[in-house]
């Protein structure tokens, strides 16, 4: 199933994981999850499923540590009529790229909850659900891939062998148009930002943020206010631009009184210098890849330990004029 709508307009010039820290950041949150699913996902599932016994999934099912699931967000749902005992697996799947290797790390994910089930004695295993939530520069062109595409063909032109298909859905956000966003306020601003950062059209911040009008709690409209407004001024640093104290102030008027403006731009005052900081990280990232493809982990790692402001534009503009990807690791260390 892949949702279709009209083309956004204009593109993001650079994106990196701070999209897959606030999709985590706010859709991990249960009760948005829920209204996520109700919108977003296959009718028939949620028809089987009670949307009031939701909980994460056990950790140790994706390892000791549960890096595994970084990027992902897990959840149990138990089948209405289940007794407790079925279980059908949601993995929440924040993909920028093609989908090209989707199916491939659906199959891990599924092949790592059951066999921790099977460790833990289950004789029914879970029923995957899969739903990717992608935010690429440009709408999905094709069919989302298939496992069965990168399998050798018979005369026939059809794969050869037996293989296990993995099925998955994709809501497909920068081909939605901006106001046919639907679901809670909370989710609509979730998706709002997202489109809107992940689209290229950081300008447009202030319409984003236009479901905060819709809640009546004021604690609750700023609380929500402190979330983004970090992830924004993060983007709009990895664009190589400022979100500064006299935009902070215009973006806000129409939402906020006096002094709850002024307490959350006090708040992202204080959190800027590190969200400056991780765009120009990501910055750097974005060079590698396009350069080299592949960043190795522990460069990775390194580049995310940088603070200093002025030693992150060196290395960005070092990241564009190195001949390769080990001549710029071996400098790192």
């Amino acid at each position: 199933m892949v949702v279709k709508s009209s083309k956004s307009q204009g593109k993001p010039q650079k994106q990196g994981n701070i999209f897959d820290a606030f999709a985590k950041q706010m859709l991990g949150q249960i009760l948005m999850f829920v209204d996520f699913l109700l919108y977003y996902a296959d009718k028939k599932f949620v028809a089987e499923i009670s949307l009031k016994k939701i909980q994460p999934a056990p950790t140790h099912y994706f390892g000791k540590t549960g890096k595994e699931r970084i990027a992902d967000l897990v959840f149990q749902c138990f089948l209405k009529d289940g007794g407790g005992d079925q279980m059908a697996i949601i993995v929440f799947e924040h993909q920028s790229k093609r989908l090209k290797e989707i199916p491939f790390k659906l199959l891990k994910i599924a092949s790592a909850i059951w066999e921790g089930e099977k460790k833990d004695g289950r004789k029914i295993l879970s029923a995957p659900y899969f739903l990717v939530l992608r935010t690429g520069k440009t709408r999905l062109k094709q069919k989302p891939p298939k496992l069965s595409a990168s399998f050798p063909k018979g005369r026939d032109g059809k794969p050869v062998g037996s293989n296990v298909e993995v099925e998955y859905d994709v809501v497909d956000l920068p081909a939605w148009d901006f106001d046919e966003l639907v679901g809670g306020p909370e989710l609509r601003l979730t998706l709002g930002m997202l489109h809107k950062m992940a689209g290229g059209n950081i300008d447009d911040l202030p319409a984003a943020l236009r479901p905060l009008l819709e809640i009546a709690n004021t604690e609750k409209r700023i609380d929500l206010a402190k979330d983004v407004m970090p992830f924004a001024a993060q983007v709009f640093a990895a664009h190589d631009r400022r979100l500064d104290d006299e935009q902070m102030d215009e973006i806000l008027k129409p939402i906020f009184k006096g002094k709850e403006r002024a307490m959350i731009k006090t708040i992202f005052e204080e959190k800027y210098d590190a969200g400056v900081t991780v765009g120009k990280a990501e910055a750097i990232l974005i060079v590698l890849r396009e350069r080299f493809k592949k960043v190795p982990k522990a460069t990775e790692n390194a580049i995310r330990q940088l603070r200093d402001p002025v030693a992150l534009d060196s290395w960005t503009a070092y990241a564009a004029s190195c001949q390769s990807m080990d001549e710029f690791a071996a400098a790192l260390k």
